[in-house]
């Protein structure tokens, strides 16, 4: 055994045992964003490097940032799920209120958008029972409209009437609605008027929506009436009814069975007309005032087309108003489609008085005034030669004016006016009465002038179209007067032919 080999047993064990040199670390390198590090004298780097400090401090603060960046989203989320964010509205903000303003959305372009509030607010519970049955009811209406309009824009013109949707937010900066409403441009049954037709009204689930819905159909009968409209509604249960009633709209039966209208300061005019079907509904309205009219007057009427116009579907008329000690003269200009059809009546017109009596002489003589409601008179598309203008008829109205019996005081004063039409073919006179009020108090006027006929039995008949049924009547030469339906009097009603009348 050789004796040296324990001592080199030894030595490798010392060897393995002595402790290795550690590896040099790795140079990190600089992040971009960091400034390059400048030299610094032998005393700042005896210090203990301050720039490796500096880098430091600029990764913690760059971390700080990141986080508060972090923190603000998530609050901006959060906001956003709860309707507290802060943005833009992107409708049309078209009137302000002291709590909110209202928004007209643009359609179809935002129609998604509207689409995708009513997905949130289906299914959430507001108030009672009969309540949330007609609210669920209406958001499903109304999402299926805008979904339907916004994936295939043209095919609401053809189904059903173009509707646009009206929004009330609590201030310009908030996005979400409070309340939603679709409204549709109708005909209404009571010329010249149109009606601007709420088909649906929603408001938000959230507790601070609570009376936004009555200040938004606020917004809809003010911008009704900017429009010469009237907002209507058709409440179809008997608890809507009472909340529309507080909300101050009131049914018009006489109008249309179904329709509510606003009440209130409203102040665009409104003309009605009742047609005495017999002398003897005329004799027994003049006893029932017993004391002389507070005025008198006497209107002549002269209506007068071009010579081309075999239809009269382009009517000028033109009235010199006698009253008292002054006579005045207007010019109204009134259109139709089609022979059928009923006339379109234009806003009237002051002009002088002298100039009507010259046309009503010479109907040529119009080619030598400058009425606004005589532009492109006699240039319709039967012709493309003006002038040429023949009267078509003519008649003279007298009125008597009381007034309106059983309306209240704070309603205002209106005229009640008996008219009596002459024609020179017809015998015996054919009376109406003529009423104009605001629009505001429409409703109070209606009922208070049926009460008033059925009172003293009174046959009058209420015409859809008060301010053509003169030229009706001149047209027809009293045959108008023949078409109008008798409406029954209270007790007058007729028996079924089925009723047994045995006790």
């Amino acid at each position: 055994m050789d004796a040296s080999r324990p001592a080199m047993a030894l030595q490798a064990l010392q060897v393995a045992q002595a402790p290795r040199p550690k590896a040099r670390p790795e140079r990190q390198p600089v992040p971009r964003s960091l400034a390059p590090l400048t030299l610094a004298s032998s005393a700042v780097i005896s210090a203990g490097w301050p720039g490796r400090n500096c880098l430091k401090a600029q990764c913690r603060s760059a971390v700080r940032r990141s986080a508060a960046t972090v923190v603000k989203e998530v609050k901006e989320v959060k906001d956003e799920l709860r309707g507290e964010v802060k943005r833009p509205i992107e409708g049309d903000v078209i009137a302000k209120f002291d709590h909110g303003c209202l928004v007209m959305w643009l359609l179809p372009q935002q129609a998604l958008q509207l689409a995708t509030w009513l997905s949130e607010w289906e299914g959430e519970a507001f108030g009672n029972q009969e309540t949330n049955f007609w609210r669920q009811r209406m958001i499903v209406a109304m999402k299926s409209r805008l979904e339907k309009l916004a994936f295939d824009p043209g095919s609401e013109a053809g189904d059903e009437a173009p509707f646009q949707v009206y929004s009330v937010h609590n201030s310009s900066n908030s996005s979400k609605p409070l309340a939603v409403a679709m409204v549709s441009t109708r005909s209404f049954n009571l010329e010249p008027l149109t009606a601007l037709h709420l088909d649906h009204i929603v408001n938000s689930p959230e507790p601070q929506s609570k009376g936004f819905g009555a200040t938004l159909l606020q917004g809809l009968v003010q911008r009704a009436a900017m429009s010469k409209q009237v907002l209507v509604i058709e409440p179809q249960s008997p608890g809507l009814e009472a909340y529309f009633t507080r909300l101050g709209f009131r049914h018009i039966k006489e109008v249309d069975p179904y329709l509510w209208i606003p009440s209130g300061p409203l102040d665009q005019e409104v003309s009605l007309r009742y047609v005495l079907l017999e002398d003897a509904d005329h004799e027994r309205l003049l006893a029932a005032f017993k004391r002389p009219p507070e005025w008198t007057g006497v209107t002549e009427q002269f209506y007068m087309a071009s010579r081309q116009d075999t239809s009269s579907l382009d009517v000028l008329a033109l009235f010199t108003c006698s009253r008292a000690t002054y006579r005045r003269g207007f010019a109204r200009r009134m259109r139709r489609e089609k022979p059928s059809a009923p006339y379109k009546v234009d806003v009237v017109e002051e002009v002088d008085l002298s100039e009507i009596m010259a046309i009503m002489r010479s109907p040529e003589k119009l080619e030598e005034v400058s009425w606004a409601s005589a532009e492109g008179f006699g240039q319709g598309p039967w012709t493309s030669l003006p002038g040429n203008f023949s009267g078509v008829g003519r008649c003279s109205v007298s009125q008597k004016a009381f007034p309106l019996p059983g309306l209240h005081p704070s309603l205002g004063k209106i005229d009640f006016v008996v008219e009596s039409l002459e024609l020179q073919m017809r015998r015996d006179p054919v009376y109406s009465v003529s009423i104009t009020c605001t629009l505001g108090i429409l409703a109070e006027v209606l009922e208070v002038a049926r009460d008033f006929f059925n009172t003293f039995r009174i046959r009058a008949a209420f015409h859809h179209n008060p301010l053509a049924w003169d030229i009706e009547v001149v047209q027809s030469d009293g045959l108008a007067l023949a078409s109008m339906e008798s409406p029954p009097l209270p007790g007058d009603e007729k028996k079924r032919p089925d009723d047994l009348d045995i006790f």
